[in-house]
């Protein structure tokens, strides 16, 4: 173009890297937005419309300037169109992205008058714009171009029309929209005012970039059409280089907002659509930038130099290769790393507690870099976590929000007043239901988390739950078991001591009695065996399998409320939901044994222990069985409360909800206002 090497390989280069950045991040937004609403084409479209214009930029440039052809008049003609689209587009982008279109209420109905009217007065001029290029005649012939005027010129009547209202309707554009950036209205997507105060220092110095483009190329059109020829004319050489430097100026400005867009583009996805950035999406982008650096440099010195085609397809080819292979060894790095950093959780499915503590304090360091963090598990048989450890986790106030696996949002929303500095709190959940709720702070560096880092925290918070929930029900089975056993072997023994010491030695006495011909005492000695053998088998375990295949579980209950503690209470209410009744009788043989023996057990607590020392109480119990999410059986009664027998602390107690952990359930006991109550629930999955 002008015939330095160094000044036109950097023009070429520049050039040719706004075209590879434009175009990869107007790809990838739209490729991987999460829906691709008419915001998402128009912010993708307008970033790829930048990339077109400097890609004709590029192909006239890489031809000299030297001479006018059909193709470069073609491209000079269609390379307009994008330059009168992308102040457009960039207006349009950010009035959707800032929510001013879809404003509502009188605090914004002028912002949105303003920018409607705004919006049709630019929408007006580029039309204008483009009927003045084919209908009006008002761009001049590439050959006058490549001559600056010298050659072949003709006077053009809508030119200086043209020119002003460019100018105009460029400095419009791009002021209104740094006008909208500085007014956003609230936004309805998930950390999408976070996002956008975050992301605002970037658009804004894009924009304010983009201001600073318009003006100078607004001044340099009315200069060159309207002053040019007044002043002494100037060596062609010298014109060369003054427009060589003055776009080299414009592309490296236009560089810097696109590399501002992209920043803010990949670091809070503000045009993506997504609820929270991706970890990858940022290293993408900074491989993307050096490879359109490195490959624009390379291609353009080659160009400059006028290298054989030949060459040039060898070193782009080169750089491909080399490139490529560097990206490749970094994603095997990158793989090895994830590995380290899931290794602490697939080990902790069969930690030890100080395990999952270490796989804990290691999810908040070294995965999140998280400033506190709090796991309060709603699953039996799991413990309470803080980070630090010091710190008291807020689960009374965690345990009362409403998560529920449908919530729409990654994460919900908290007062770090109110639970001890957590800002955000994320459902943990499996197949059963609800395991309990991680809570999280702020980063230590205050940067957003990735969509990749909520991921990881909820799985990695999922399963230390359940390994300390694995955990200690693994250590209450093992103990029941050596309960089991123990009193198995006693009650062998205690039989056999009872027949051989006891009952056999009076069935001899009675076979001697029938030798002798005494029948009285032989009746006599029969009927103390009798009674002994009828008191062993009182006295040996029973289980209640046959009770509930015939009358069903809450009939079964019934009946042993009635026959066992007819005497205990003073009044007895049954409050059966007719779709509790039907889940009831769809229990399987031993879920049904086991409920029915652990809502027997709090019968029996609350029996032995509801009056306390004040035995003229008058003692009341409820049974209530309803249907929510599984078969919940609840057990009241309005006694002295809990004690340490009834609070989980008997051994009666813990068997039965080690045993309702075992198939799916949890058994629960607490104090409720003037009333105990024990609860029993069964997920729907496990009926």
């Amino acid at each position: 173009m002008s015939g330095n090497f160094l000044l036109d390989t950097l023009v070429l280069a520049v050039s040719l890297f706004n075209t590879m950045a434009l175009l990869w991040l107007g790809l990838v937004v739209v490729l991987s937005a999460d829906r691709r609403t008419w915001g998402i084409w128009l912010a993708g479209g307008g970033l790829i419309t930048g990339g077109i214009f400097f890609l004709t930029h590029t192909a006239i440039i890489a031809r000299g300037l030297r001479f006018a052809s059909l193709d470069l008049d073609v491209l000079w003609h269609f390379g307009w169109l994008p330059i009168i689209a992308a102040p457009l587009a960039w207006y349009l982008i950010v009035l959707w992205y800032t929510g001013i279109l879809d404003a509502r209420g009188a605090a914004n109905r002028s912002l949105r008058l303003m920018h409607w009217l705004g919006m049709s007065v630019s929408v007006g001029g580029a039309l204008w714009l483009v009927l003045l290029i084919l209908f009006g005649g008002s761009l001049p012939p590439f050959t006058q171009v490549v001559t600056f005027g010298r050659e072949a010129y003709t006077d053009m009547p809508g030119t200086p029309l043209f020119v002003v209202l460019y100018a105009l309707y460029n400095i419009v554009c791009i002021g209104l929209s740094v006008h909208a950036l500085r007014h956003p209205v609230p936004s309805a997507r998930w950390l999408g005012d976070v996002a956008r105060k975050r992301a605002q220092p970037w658009l804004t110095g894009a924009a304010l970039v983009l201001l600073v483009v318009s003006f100078l190329v607004s001044i340099f059109i009315v200069y060159i059409f309207f002053y040019f020829e007044t002043r002494a004319p100037l060596d062609e050489t010298a014109l060369r280089n003054y427009f060589a430097w003055f776009d080299v100026l414009i592309g490296g400005l236009i560089a810097a907002a696109a590399l501002l867009i992209g920043k803010a583009t990949v670091s809070y996805e503000i045009f993506t659509g997504q609820a929270l950035p991706r970890r990858g999406f940022l290293r993408h982008w900074r491989r993307a930038v050096i490879l359109a650096a490195g490959y624009s440099v390379l291609l353009a010195a080659t160009l400059t130099l006028a290298l054989n085609l030949v060459y040039a397809l060898l070193l782009a080819a080169l750089v491909s290769v080399i490139f490529y292979a560097l990206v490749a060894a970094r994603a095997f790095g990158e793989r090895e790393r994830a590995v380290e950093e899931l290794r602490p959780f697939l080990q902790a499915e069969r930690a030890a507690p100080g395990e999952t503590r270490a796989a804990f304090d290691w999810l908040c360091v070294q995965a999140l870099n998280v400033r506190v963090a709090y796991l309060c598990p709603r699953v039996p048989f799991a413990a309470a976590l803080s980070f630090p450890a010091a710190r008291r986790a807020p689960c009374a106030q965690a345990n009362a929000l409403e998560l529920t696996p449908k919530l729409r949002a990654p994460a919900l929303p908290l007062d770090p007043e109110k639970f001890g500095g957590a800002q955000w709190a994320l459902p943990l959940t499996d197949e059963r239901g609800a395991l309990g709720v991680l809570l999280l702070g702020e980063r230590v560096d205050d940067s957003l988390y990735t969509q990749e880092e909520m991921e990881i925290a909820r799985a990695a918070g999922e399963r230390i739950v359940q390994a300390q929930a694995s955990a200690e029900l693994t250590r209450r089975l093992m103990a029941l078991q050596r309960s089991h056993l123990a009193t198995t072997q006693v009650v062998d023994r205690r039989a056999r001591r009872e027949l051989h010491d006891e009952i056999l030695p009076q069935l001899h006495l009675a076979m001697l009695h029938v030798r002798a011909g005494d029948a009285e005492n032989a009746l006599m000695q029969l009927q103390a065996v009798h009674g002994a053998l009828s008191n062993l088998l009182r006295a040996m375990p029973v289980g209640a399998a046959p009770q509930i295949e015939k009358y069903g579980l809450l009939e079964a209950l019934r009946r042993a409320v009635e026959d066992e503690f007819a005497n205990s209470f003073d009044g007895v209410t049954w409050e059966i939901e007719p779709r509790a009744a039907s889940g009831a009788r769809r229990l399987s043989a031993l879920n049904g044994e086991v409920m029915y023996a652990a809502a027997r057990e709090a019968i029996r607590n609350a029996a032995k222990h509801g009056r306390g020392k004040d035995s003229p109480r008058a003692l009341q119990l409820a049974v209530c069985a309803r249907y929510k999410d599984g078969l919940v059986v609840e057990i009241w009664d309005d006694g002295v409360g809990l004690t340490s027998a009834a609070n989980g602390g008997g051994q009666g107690l813990q068997l039965h909800s080690t045993l309702m952990a075992v198939i799916g359930g949890a058994l629960t006991l607490e104090r409720v206002g003037a009333k105990t109550r024990a609860q029993l629930y069964l997920p729907e999955t496990a009926l």
